[in-house]
């Protein structure tokens, strides 16, 4: 087993910002990511005959222990080539793929998805190396039906608390509904703590991706699909959870002030005990541990609308694909049944800090990590934004804009699932 630390991984200071500014940071939770470099690198380790090519958004430090791994296990080498994440390595990706010239494997994102339409990139449904692959990771590298992408790790993220605040009012742990936590929100509120922030003002509504997940479960299906079909509306959906979220706002139980906020100022505000609760990922924790070494905290998962569900906030990282028109069409297959074995799979949690998700290992995390650990191992995770086939950037942008306004009293709750309906008509053009 491998054992993860709260800080481990060059990714957990990317990963925070998952939702800032685009559709496709959203994806950053699930992935090992570099916050430097601005160009395309390559390294060879054992490349030549037999070898494979691979293009990248880990960098070489966190790929190099698992691309060593591959070689001594089977022989054959790896050409390695990466791009940093997000917008530099989509559009590298893009351009080579229709050139032509990409390499034998790459990462396929949710914004690469729509490559598999123009014939680059290989089914791999009935691949053996497939069954361990976690439903959460499937069905994020499935499309219409078939699978394209090997996924072995996501991220979730929920609500931290501080115990001692909790405990102020006699609270031990969340409650187990989102009645019963707003209803701790006021207690809180009653005794002049602050009870709860969400990092508004980028557009991280942590609370209501997870409580909308949860919702969807309860109903028995994900309305994503169909709503972007025309089978179904936000308005149908998304109105009784939304509404519900935003009581936190209505009913003033987070001031508006969090909209002058940041990210880092909300970990900030928590880690100095004056917020009691915040929504919170994996990446996170290491900034909350350093800011505040003898704070008692928890991350459980965030309170549904029905008595007894709970769901995460959080997504499956993209997966490794291979190319259809790959050089090395064998090897390539090769090193995907590697990087789904448990010896691939530990060696990429050691080397990126990734909550590997894969049924054939289980990894190991420090405490503070176990819960959500377990939550993204669970598949219980859930962003709207990852789940949306098209307009994802553009539809983030408009819901932020409108919860944003509603956190400032100007506009009803009631009425953001119809603009966003509205938004997605007008985007395609009906």
């Amino acid at each position: 087993m491998s054992v993860n630390s709260a800080g481990s991984g060059p990714a957990n200071l990317s990963r925070r910002r998952f939702v800032q500014g685009s559709a496709l940071a959203a994806l950053l939770g699930g992935s090992a990511l570099a916050t430097t470099g601005c160009s395309t690198s390559t390294a060879t380790a054992g490349a030549g005959k037999g070898s494979v090519s691979f293009f990248s958004w880990d960098t070489q430090t966190v790929m190099k222990p698992v691309l060593s791994a591959f070689t001594k296990e089977t022989g054959l080498g790896v050409s390695f080539s990466y791009a940093p994440p997000v917008p530099q390595y989509v559009s590298t990706l893009t351009t080579r793929l229709q050139a032509r010239t990409a390499a034998d494997v790459f990462i396929l994102t949710a914004e690469d998805k729509q490559t598999v339409g123009g014939g680059f990139v290989k089914d791999l449904s009935g691949q053996s190396f497939l069954k361990t692959m976690n439903s959460a990771n499937r069905d994020f590298m499935t499309v219409d039906g078939k699978v394209y992408g090997l996924s072995i790790s996501s991220w979730a993220g929920g609500i931290m608390y501080n115990k001692a605040l909790l405990a102020r009012v006699g609270a031990t742990e969340l409650p187990d509904s989102w009645t019963g936590f707003l209803a701790l929100c006021r207690k809180l509120k009653d005794k002049g703590i602050t009870p709860y922030y969400d990092t508004v003002q980028e557009g991280n509504f942590m609370s209501l991706w997870g409580l909308l997940g949860g919702y969807f479960a309860d109903q028995g299906s994900f309305p994503d699909q169909d709503i972007f079909d025309g089978k179904t509306t936000f308005a149908d959906t998304w109105t009784e959870p939304l509404v519900a979220y935003s009581r936190l706002y209505t009913e003033g139980l987070t001031p508006k002030s969090i909209l002058g906020l940041t990210g880092d100022q909300v970990v900030s505000e928590f880690a100095a005990g004056r917020v009691a609760m915040f929504g919170a990922g994996t990446w996170n924790v290491p900034s909350v541990q350093k800011s505040a070494p003898d704070l008692s905290f928890a991350t459980e998962a965030i309170p549904g609308m029905k008595t007894g569900t709970t769901y995460w906030t959080g997504a499956a990282s993209p997966g490794y694909a291979v190319n259809a028109k790959a050089k090395n069409p064998e090897t390539a297959l090769k090193f995907l049944e590697f990087m789904a074995s448990a010896t691939g799979v530990k060696a990429y949690g050691a080397s990126s800090g990734a909550i590997t998700t894969t049924s054939d290992y289980t990894p190991t995390f420090a405490a503070a990590l176990a819960n959500q650990a377990a939550g993204a191992r669970s598949g219980k995770i859930y962003l709207p934004v990852v789940a949306w086939p098209r307009h994802s950037s553009e539809l983030s942008a408009e819901l932020n804009a409108r919860m944003q306004t509603m956190v400032q009293g100007k506009i009803k709750p009631q009425a953001i699932p119809a603009l966003l309906d509205k938004k997605l008509k007008q985007l395609d053009g009906k």
